[in-house]
């Protein structure tokens, strides 16, 4: 495998690309510092053109803000586009506040226009977006809230009001030459089919969002379930053209491909990824490869059964009709033929509803989001309970402040409710982190709000987010340690409001006892947030424990096309479930702010989620027993994986493993002894480099660099929450695994010479 060059796509020229390659340590350095020389505007002239879209506009986002501002913009005013009228007006919410000013911050509503005869209504669909528009010198403030709230819109979406606003408009004469041309210039190969692409068919995404939400659910995955006969639309000889925009057999996958996910014309080309989910290399997967055709000729071949997304959906998917209906989360295996379908002995009641209980966002951060949100509302409430409670008593009532103390006088409103806004940022976020303060309450200008814990080192912007938007108390040590400092804090008197947890730890993949954690939440009244990004549905069944998961479907679940989404899944039992349901539901809180084309092609890419997990876990423990553990303590300093980081982490991570076959997942970090070796190492490794993880392709991350490289002062903090400069972290894909073997074998002698 060719080490690809700098600012390329991952995977190579690919349209709707979601990571940018670092084939070098250098190009790493180079890419944090270009970041951060983007302090007006996130425009085409810097030296990176690509990157993780939450942190660094796509291109056809950053296409569409331009165009947008040279039509509507006022002198020195800069634009981000959002998904709804709503978040728009949260992120106005935000501006004036971080500001602290009563900025002018305008927005503009926009819509494409609906489908109207029956063949458009395959194709188009409405999409509203919402700009907003600020002076320039708030332009960090309104990227900041893009990137912490994940509420973002995507390449595709972008794409399609581009060509229904502007393209269209342009050869009906409605916009001006400069925003026809600001266009063009960006695309030398500027026609409709390079704007929107036609062979998805939206019609069908009710359908496809269904199914994505019973993928996540889904107690058991039976290889054997269907009758390889009933498969139809997975075979080389199925010719029904009808199919074409809705299956994933070989033909429709391969031009899928060419036609939507690169800059590739040949339209004929057949051939598929490298990998072809093709288990050939490793006695641990016969059994597997028993129930599963493999022949590498005729394409991708689906390890899950056929799911005809034109198919009637409610025999399927209600509960009165199908015992599975309703699932169960608790139960959360990945079965073979041998395996038994319920456990007899098996009494958790942790009933899922997939159309209920799971909710779908356009990235993994926005769900986590969505859930402070929820959580800082119902403690409002709280709070408010207490005011008027303590009405009628002076000394209380007047040491209970009115206002956040900014300088507008008004609380930062972060919900759609006019009369219910998230009040108080100021008090919340005063006392960050671990600070402590002895003095009764009164004495701390009754501030009622409860904080939020971090417990572990998580991903970088989680971290940023809680800080935020909440006091927080961070505890990164992430396994006994922390859980003797929330007892501290727990056992002082003070109440807090949620446990923040990630299962395992991005990047350090350290685990905490969750079920320790959930014996305290209740004796001490609080709830626990999960992240399951790294571990994943297949590998960990965390929500019997927890009262509300939330992870990235943009990691291994949708595997390698480029697609952002995330989703927050509910927990039936826990105490908020009832108010979590009356904030989403209820209040509008939640919007469906997911783009009907990522919908489709999540679908599409994620019905092999299951049997790429289960390679993934396997090739990542076989190339660590085989080559990379055996150097720690020679090369390497040190080894995080959930069987490696330490015993401790490996007891809490089997407690809540879906079961014995499951795995301890895909990701691994590795740190050296010295900087010189760790570059060496990674300049000398010849697969992808960037900074995101869990795509089929295997993937390396300086993260330590990448996340905290801004300043020596932030490598310096990075380093006192235990993550060593020197830190990379490695995502397994579906490549051959002696391939892999090898590739990894080939950098550490590099480096060791």
């Amino acid at each position: 495998m060719p080490i690809h060059k700098v600012d390329d796509t991952i995977p190579s020229n690919t349209l709707h690309s979601i990571s940018v390659n670092l084939p070098t340590w250098q190009s790493a350095v180079d890419y944090v510092h270009d970041m951060n020389a983007l302090s007006k505007e996130d425009t085409s002239n810097t030296k990176f053109k690509h990157g993780y879209p939450r942190v660094k506009l796509h291109p056809l986002v950053s296409k569409l803000c331009n165009v947008i501002r040279e039509k509507y913009a006022k002198e020195n005013e800069s634009c981000l586009c959002f998904p709804s009228y709503n978040v728009a007006k949260r992120c106005r919410e935000y501006i004036r506040f971080k500001s602290q000013t009563n900025v002018k911050v305008r927005i503009l509503q926009l819509a494409t226009s609906k489908p109207i005869t029956s063949e458009e209504k395959k194709w188009k669909r409405e999409c509203k977006i919402a700009v907003v528009f600020v002076k320039s010198e708030y332009y960090p403030i309104l990227k900041e809230y893009w990137q912490l709230s994940g509420e973002i819109i995507s390449s595709r979406a972008a794409e399609y009001v581009l060509h229904e606003l502007f393209v269209l408009s342009s050869s009906m004469g409605r916009t001006t030459t400069s925003s026809t041309d600001s266009i063009k210039n960006n695309n030398s190969n500027n026609d409709d089919s390079s704007f929107i692409d036609k062979n998805l068919n939206v019609e069908f995404t009710d359908r496809a969002k269904k199914l994505i939400k019973k993928r996540i659910t889904n107690n058991f995955v039976d290889m054997n379930e269907e009758n390889d006969d009933s498969n139809y639309h997975f075979h080389e000889n199925n010719s029904n053209s009808n199919l074409n925009a809705t299956f994933l057999d070989s033909e429709t996958s391969a031009n899928f491909s060419n036609n939507n996910g690169s800059n590739n014309n040949n339209n004929n080309n057949n051939t598929l990824r490298d990998w072809d989910l093709n288990f050939e290399d490793g006695e641990e997967f016969q059994e597997i490869d028993e129930t599963v055709t493999t022949t590498v000729t005729t394409g991708l071949n689906s390890m899950i059964p056929p799911e005809p997304i034109f198919a009637d959906a409610t025999e399927e998917l209600n509960p009165g009709n199908d015992d599975r209906g309703v699932i169960t989360r608790g139960n959360l295996h990945v079965r073979t033929e041998s395996m038994s379908l319920i456990q007899e002995d098996d009494t958790r009641e942790s009933l899922v509803d997939p159309e209920k209980d799971v909710f779908l966002f356009p990235s993994g951060m926005a769900s986590l989001f969505t859930t402070l949100r929820l959580l800082l509302q119902f403690d409002l409430r709280r709070v408010n309970r207490t005011r008027s409670n303590a009405s009628s008593n002076t000394s209380l009532n007047e040491s209970i402040p009115t206002t956040n103390g900014n300088n507008t006088g008004t609380p930062l409103d972060l919900t759609n409710s006019n009369n219910s806004p998230i009040s108080g940022l100021n008090n919340r976020t005063n006392n960050n982190d671990n600070s402590s303060n002895n003095e009764p309450m009164e004495k701390q200008g009754a501030n009622l709000y409860k904080k939020t814990v971090m417990f572990g080192l998580p991903y970088s912007d989680t971290l940023k987010m809680l800080r935020t938007f909440n006091n927080t108390y961070f505890l990164p040590g992430g396994e006994n340690e922390s859980m003797a400092q929330l007892k501290k804090i727990l056992h002082s008197g003070e109440q807090i409001l949620a446990v923040f947890i990630e299962a395992p730890s991005n990047p350090l993949l350290k685990m905490g006892n969750l079920i320790e954690l959930k014996e305290l939440s209740d004796m001490f009244g609080f709830y626990i947030i999960l992240d399951e990004s790294i571990g994943s549905f297949v590998n960990i069944d965390g929500l019997q424990h927890t009262d509300i998961v939330c992870s990235s479907l943009t990691k291994i679940f949708s595997g390698e096309t480029g697609t952002m989404a995330g989703t927050l899944i509910l927990n039936p039992q826990s105490k908020i479930y009832s108010f979590a349901h009356e904030f989403l539901s209820e209040l509008g809180e939640y919007e469906d702010n997911l783009w009907c084309k990522d919908l489709l092609v999540l679908e599409r890419d994620s019905r092999d989620y299951v049997a790429r997990t289960m390679k993934t876990n396997l090739t990542c423990e076989y190339i660590l027993d085989n080559v990379i553990v055996k150097h720690e303590g020679g090369l390497f300093k040190k080894v995080y994986y959930p069987r490696f980081t330490s015993s401790v982490t490996k007891s809490n991570y089997e407690m809540i493993k879906c079961n014995e076959d499951s795995g301890y997942g895909n990701i691994f970090s590795i740190t050296f002894h010295n900087m010189a070796k760790a570059r060496q190492f990674y300049d000398s490794l010849e697969i992808y480099k960037g900074p995101s993880l869990g795509s089929t392709l295997t993937t390396a991350s300086p993260y330590t660099i990448l996340q905290y490289g801004s300043s020596k002062s932030e490598l310096e903090d990075a380093n006192r929450f235990g993550l060593d400069e020197t830190l990379i972290r490695i995502s397994i894909g579906c490549e051959s695994r002696k391939t892999l073997c090898t590739m990894f074998q080939n950098a550490i002698d590099s480096a060791i010479k």
